[in-house]
């Protein structure tokens, strides 16, 4: 017999609707997602809400973890506005069998998680029962007046015209794909009959500039736009002050006007590239609740700028990095709380520019790093292995052009985890101390076209146990054959097969 809470039964009823409860428990038993359905009964009220807006991505369809909190929060279901909350209700709900774990990050985070089918049809029907979120199928458009979110997988140009939805509505996300032009006019006449959004997703429609009305939504949180073309940040989009989270993953930002300072409650900015202004003289604030920037001007990361964003946690910087060397690698001590930091080089010529990785000060926070196109001429390793946190270090393409790797230092990389080279084609030699990367757990080397041998050190390691090679030498290959037969211990994966 199933048993629901008390703070159950007021959606319980609303499900059922005049059944009785005995008929309803025997159609229940003889379904497989039954189990799952008492699960959301007996859920928190701030799970339920977080639960039942998950109908808005399709099933199966695997959603970004980060997405799905910053609509979590926009709406208000996360306490204290805090990701680390919201991340910890994803593991609840995980735990009860109503979201699949998707991919995770190298650090063991979950980056991605998709609503099975048979969760997702039914979530669908509850919400909308429930009136709280309604995916819609523009055959049904009854009673859509009371409804405040909605998910539009087909024709938005239709929805828009529709007059039965309320003018009050809190949530539009958008699936559908159109050209250019109506896109762009479906975004405006949104704008214009639905004042009150809270959150605005426009999906993948691409729109040739930028629309105009969205600087009159004074009460939305969280925008999403794809505007390749554009370059200047609207001065007027800094009047919405209630803003947490701008992504515009398509657009590369040149010029971004002063008031962008004024948005406190900023926490998330995704853009292809975006340049901060200096902030104005004698303006003491901050943009302290910003945690997210991907990704950031290297001529933005000047001392007086980071020093303004204090508790951002996760920052990518993209651009000419050695044109930009000396303020960049001493600004970055600025930022006390980051965790994880990209740094891509991006030259304006042909040939990339080369950066000197060991004037960079990092702050001792950092638990991972990611170098791409740097061109390093000097070993990193003597400079990283002195992070104190460092979990996870990504050597990505073209970030060391040497032939050599050294990691001599007594007690280096004291807590790395997970450690990736990657195309780094020359690399011949690797040599470690003996108490070197004593937590290391996997290893990724892709290519090792010229590396003879791995380090014996490696494999003292009692953490170690995975190793994966990409195009190893046949001496190589012959060398790893002893411990790949130790298949207890070690998961050894050579790339590609059969040679």
């Amino acid at each position: 017999m199933f048993r629901i809470k008390y703070e159950g039964w007021q959606f319980f009823l609303l499900y059922c609707g005049c059944k009785s409860l005995e008929s309803h428990m025997m159609e229940m038993e003889n379904e497989p997602t039954a189990l799952l359905f008492c699960s959301i009964f007996e859920l928190p009220l701030y799970l339920k809400f977080c639960c039942f807006y998950l109908c808005v991505f399709y099933g199966n369809l695997e959603t970004s973890t980060r997405q799905l909190y910053q609509l979590w929060m926009a709406e208000g279901f996360v306490a204290h506005n805090s990701e680390a909350n919201a991340e910890e209700y994803l593991k609840e709900l995980i735990s009860r069998g109503l979201i699949k774990v998707g991919k995770r990050s190298a650090g063991g985070k979950i980056k991605t998680c998709s609503v099975p089918s048979s969760v997702w049809a039914r979530l669908v029907v509850l919400a909308a029962k429930m009136k709280f979120v309604m995916v819609l199928d523009l055959g049904l458009v009854e009673e859509l007046r009371t409804i405040k979110r909605f998910a539009v997988p087909k024709n938005l140009t239709k929805f828009v015209s529709l007059e039965h939805i309320d003018t009050y509505l809190h949530s539009l996300q958008n699936f559908a794909l159109e050209s250019d032009h109506s896109a762009l006019l479906d975004c405006e006449n949104i704008c214009k009959k639905f004042k009150l959004l809270r959150v605005l997703n426009m999906g993948s429609l691409v729109l040739d500039q930028f629309p105009s009305g969205i600087e009159n939504l004074f009460l939305l949180r969280c925008l999403k736009l794809d505007v390749p073309s554009l370059k200047s940040l609207p001065s007027s989009l800094c009047n919405l002050l209630n803003l947490q989270t701008l992504d515009m993953p398509s657009s590369y930002i040149d010029h971004t006007p002063e008031d962008i300072w004024n948005m406190h409650k900023l926490m998330h900015l995704n853009f292809g590239c975006i340049t901060l202004p200096a902030p104005p003289e004698n303006y003491c604030s901050s943009l302290k609740n910003l945690i997210f920037i991907s990704a950031l001007h290297p001529c933005s990361c000047t001392p007086d700028t980071l020093g303004r964003l204090p508790n951002v946690q996760t920052l990518k910087i993209y651009g000419d990095l050695s044109n930009y060397q000396s303020g960049l690698s001493k600004s970055l001590r600025e930022l006390l709380k980051l965790e994880s930091l990209k740094l891509v080089n991006k030259s304006k010529g042909w040939q990339l520019s080369q950066m000197v990785l060991s004037e960079y000060q990092f702050p001792p926070s950092l638990t991972q790093l990611s170098l791409s196109n740097t061109e390093l001429k000097e070993d990193p390793m003597p400079t990283l292995e002195k992070l104190p946190h460092l979990l996870v270090l990504k050597l990505k393409q073209n970030s060391y052009s040497g032939r050599k790797l050294a990691c001599v230092g007594s007690g280096g990389f004291p807590k790395l985890k997970i450690l990736h080279l990657k195309s780094m084609f020359w690399l011949e030699e690797w040599t470690m101390g003996a108490r070197a990367m004593t937590k290391l757990e996997s290893l990724i080397i892709n290519p090792c076209a010229y590396l003879k041998k791995l380090p014996e050190e490696l494999w003292r390691i009692e953490s170690f146990r995975k190793l994966e090679l990409h195009w190893p030498q046949p001496e190589l290959r012959k060398k790893l054959r002893a411990y790949e037969d130790m298949e207890r211990r070690y998961d050894i994966q050579m790339y590609p097969y059969g040679i």
